[in-house]
């Protein structure tokens, strides 16, 4: 039986890490609304990113991703997924997959590696609801290996990304 819910018509037990269209939601002749899975880990391997590293990444490109001058004027939306195993990026229009991987990239190689709280867009008491929950050293190893996913080594030098 179908669900209501997208991401409830697919079967975990099959996916891997990596970048997927979910779905699309058609809103008129014109506008669409696209759901994209980030996803950082396979959903059976019962190894998920820890809160903090959710929490701090869910921080970083929610903002970040919004500056890029690609995809940033077309997302919607960046949230975590509750089973921690990545996160949805909605986007608005004619976005594709290669966009929003060479846009992770950027974002990467401007961001990434953290060093301190400083470096997390909005972890303070007034734009946060939990500023305390942050992850440092596991959100630079979860991003240095979803990038080390998406880019081969020969993509990553070509992008100036570091892995």
């Amino acid at each position: 039986m179908k669900s209501i819910v997208s991401s409830f018509d697919v079967d975990h037990r099959t996916l891997r890490e990596g970048l997927y269209l979910r779905s699309t939601y058609k809103i008129d002749d014109t506008l669409a609304v696209y759901s994209w899975d980030l996803r950082f880990c396979a959903p059976m391997d019962r190894k998920p990113l820890c809160a903090g590293a959710v929490h701090t990444i869910e921080h970083l490109m929610a903002y970040w991703l919004r500056l890029d001058e690609k995809i940033g004027k077309s997302i919607v939306s960046f949230c975590p997924m509750g089973c921690q195993t990545g996160f949805y990026l909605s986007t608005m229009n004619d976005v594709k997959a290669e966009d929003i991987k060479a846009a992770l990239g950027r974002v990467y190689a401007k961001v990434f590696p953290i060093h301190g709280t400083e470096d997390i867009v909005g972890l303070n008491e007034i734009q946060c609801g939990n500023p305390a929950l942050y992850a440092i050293e596991e959100t630079n190893e979860a991003m240095r290996k979803y990038i080390g996913i998406l880019f081969s080594k020969e993509e990553a030098e070509a992008a100036h990304i570091k892995l």
